[in-house]
């Protein structure tokens, strides 16, 4: 049986090859965002991100240029660690999964008991084979006659005791060895999941928080690159868009076009809604 220590050490090294890369990519962008002092904003702008793709794309239909150089990298960074996140959220949801498919199998000891196990079971199933064979050959065979007859029938008589006891040792022993890895693995299983579950928080919460900022940063240099485009200006003017150049100013332009009778798009409407009612 595996020690607290070494069981703790066991899941660590698995914590850390499981997460490497996850970690990896959240501390390489919390140490960019730190080193360049972005600001973290009030708004939940992962909640707004439906609509801020939605403005940026309406925008750029208006005017194409605004797509380029530091707005075209911010857009396909918030799309590539929304991707990431989304990925994330998916390849951690089945934890059971995780333990019993890449975790257990892993674990030296864990393997072993499971050899040890197939062994014993194939040795068990072998002996109740012979055994079962050996008497009903016996059985089968007229009584003997000669010397050489007498032998091979007390042959089958020690064949079939000694498959009863090769039996009775192995299921013995398959008992024995169930518990075992039984035990182990309600060692392992609550400081697996213990880690995992604080792993996957920590790094979901890095990663939004990390969105977070670089989409309020989108939003910023999308409306401030609009306020000085003339054909987004012309198209403001055309539209009777009255306001400041901001996603706030658009939903409600939007809310007002939209056809708010249609039951397929009244969940999408309601979230517009609770966007507004959060940047009032």
């Amino acid at each position: 049986m595996m020690t607290q220590e070494e069981i703790t050490e066991e899941v660590a090294s698995f914590m850390d090859k499981f997460f490497g890369d996850d970690i990896s990519m959240a501390q390489t962008e919390l140490d960019f965002i730190n080193a360049n002092g972005f600001l973290k904003p009030q708004l939940d702008y992962i909640k707004m991100r439906r609509f801020l793709v939605t403005a940026f794309n309406n925008l750029r239909a208006v005017d194409p240029g605004i797509n380029a150089g530091t707005l075209a990298k911010i857009r396909v960074d918030c799309d590539r660690i929304h991707e990431f996140l989304t990925e994330f959220m998916k390849k951690t949801k089945m934890s059971k999964l995780v333990y019993v498919r890449d975790f257990l199998p892993n674990v030296p000891q864990y393997r072993a008991l499971e050899n040890e196990i197939t062994i014993t079971d194939a040795l068990k199933k072998r002996s109740q084979s012979i055994a079962v064979s050996s008497e009903r050959e016996k059985n089968a065979l007229p009584p003997p006659k000669t010397p050489e007859e007498v032998a091979y029938i007390k042959s089958l008589s020690k064949r079939y005791v000694d498959a009863i006891d090769a039996f009775a040792t192995s299921k013995e022993k398959l008992a024995e060895l169930t518990k075992e890895i039984k035990a182990l693995e309600a060692a392992m299983s609550e400081n697996f999941f213990l880690n995992f579950d604080e792993y996957v928080q920590n790094i979901e919460e890095s990663m939004r928080e990390i969105l977070q900022i670089k989409s309020y940063y989108l939003d910023r240099l999308l409306w401030y690159l609009a306020a000085h485009s003339q054909l987004i200006n012309k198209f403001f003017a055309q539209a009777r868009i009255e306001g400041d150049y901001s996603t706030k100013t658009f939903i409600k332009y939007y809310l007002r076009n939209i056809d708010m009778k249609k039951s397929s798009a009244s969940d999408w409407h309601q979230y517009l809604k609770e966007v507004l009612k959060e940047m009032e």
